[in-house]
């Protein structure tokens, strides 16, 4: 078991939307989101009443290789610690925390948090999780990545021109044919996409393929 201290990172829009292990970048694997912001977070807790012979009660020590992050009263549990695969916020007030029961909210996430809880009752079994509820299409995460390699290239000094080049078109786009030409207009598109994702709207990923409320690229 390895703890870390979190540190606040990202702004507010609603809730928090992410803290990061360390002083290090975002990446993955040390990425702590909010149950409101990504309901794939499971709220965990531990019943006083034992439902059936196979109810199990987890020491989080015996998940092994995981991270923890101690907030107040709450344990934030990122495990594998590699990958972050399955993410938990545990209630307890006991020092050797352990869990036997997965909160899941009837809102309008509630399949996706059901599926991430039956995936980590998987895991616990040592089982396959079996596929992943509401994945996003192949299309969908080409189109997101186009829009993002689009904005990268703007952040980086290239024009709509060379941008449209390398994304876009097979051929070389000439200076002069650039007014009139057919992917100037498409072009302007993909980037107010990615100006909406990079904007926030990359928090309605996180609920696919439930609604936040709001219009969204997805």
């Amino acid at each position: 078991m390895e703890k870390f201290s979190v540190r606040l990172i990202s702004p507010l829009a609603g809730v928090r939307d992410f803290k990061i292990t360390g002083e290090n970048l975002p990446l993955p694997e040390n990425i702590v989101w909010t149950e409101q912001a990504f309901p794939r977070v499971l709220r965990a807790t531990k019943m006083a009443a034992t439902v059936s012979s196979s109810h199990r009660t987890i020491q989080l020590s015996e998940l092994g290789n995981f991270h923890t992050l101690q907030q107040a009263k709450e344990f934030v549990v990122l495990w594998p610690a590699s990958m972050s695969t399955h993410r938990l916020i545990a209630e307890t007030r006991e020092e050797s925390p352990s869990i036997n029961a997965i909160v899941l909210p009837l809102d309008g996430a509630f399949e996706t948090r059901l599926d991430a809880a039956r995936r980590f009752r998987r895991a616990l079994s040592g089982r396959s999780l079996g596929s992943r509820f509401g994945a996003l299409p192949d299309q969908t995460k080409i189109r997101h990545i186009l829009n993002l390699r689009a904005h990268d290239g703007r952040r980086t000094g290239a024009t709509y021109r060379q941008i449209a080049e390398v994304l876009l078109s097979r051929e070389p786009i000439a200076p002069r044919d650039w007014r009139d030409h057919h992917l100037r207009h498409k072009i302007r598109a993909i980037l107010g996409r990615a100006d909406r994702l990079v904007a926030g709207g990359y928090r309605d990923l996180l609920f696919y393929p439930h609604r936040r409320g709001r219009t969204s690229d997805c």
